[in-house]
């Protein structure tokens, strides 16, 4: 199961991000797995994505480790559920960044609205890399790849807030990450949760797209666990 603990900071992100990177990469364990960490402009947070195989496990990380962290003013923990990762495409813009979608709505509209935006006919120059519920901050988190932000914000205007029951949705550049497990496992975790109905031949697909290998390289795609969504 995959946990996304969103760390707000009293006054300093960096300080958070920092701690992310120097504390909380190691805290791995049986049943705690830290996956990779994602900053999104505008959300005022740290994001750590974390594989665990209960959700009880969280608990020393939420009680233990942070416990000694001032700069932390509180935490907000999110279940990804029935998250549906998406084969990347090898032929797409050169220049693309990942963003985050957030959509809020009403409980009856949930499977309508995840359904759509599984089964959506995406653009060229926007594609999906997850969806799933989430059911804390938001109702449902997406993230996608686009050409740019206008490219996002017109995927919002003209296909998601238009849909019957879509309270408000947002979306929000990936600006920092870090991955903190090896290239293989994430792989290996994505095809547990492969959408089949779009299938592609491995032919035309970039399995390596968003990684790098390089962990000091903050590219802006390297935000997912395509994949963080």
């Amino acid at each position: 199961m995959m946990m996304i603990v969103r760390l707000f900071p009293k006054t300093d992100l960096n300080k958070v991000w920092h701690y992310v990177e120097n504390v909380i990469a190691k805290e791995s364990s049986k049943g705690v797995t830290p996956l990779y960490a994602t900053q999104a402009e505008g959300m005022m947070s740290v994001g750590v994505i974390f594989n665990v195989k209960d959700p009880n496990n969280i608990a020393h990380f939420l009680t233990e480790t942070l416990s000694n962290f001032d700069e932390c003013h509180h935490t907000k923990t999110i279940s990804l559920m029935k998250p549906v990762f998406f084969q990347i495409p090898k032929k797409k813009p050169e220049n693309v960044q990942r963003f985050i979608i957030r959509i809020y709505t009403h409980p009856k509209n949930y499977k309508t609205i995840y359904n759509y935006l599984i089964d959506h006919k995406y653009p060229f120059n926007l594609f999906p890399i997850y969806v799933s519920y989430s059911l804390g901050d938001e109702d449902i988190v997406m993230n996608v790849a686009a050409d740019s932000r206008q490219t996002v914000n017109n995927f919002l205007r003209e296909k998601i807030r238009t849909m019957d029951g879509v309270d408000s949705a947002s979306f929000y550049p990936v600006v920092k990450a870090k991955r903190f497990a090896p290239l293989e496992k994430l792989i290996e975790e994505q095809k547990k949760h492969m959408e089949s109905r779009s299938k592609l031949p491995d032919g035309e697909t970039d399995k390596r797209f968003d990684w790098v290998e390089d962990f000091e390289e903050y590219a802006l795609l390297t935000g997912a666990f395509p994949g963080d969504l």
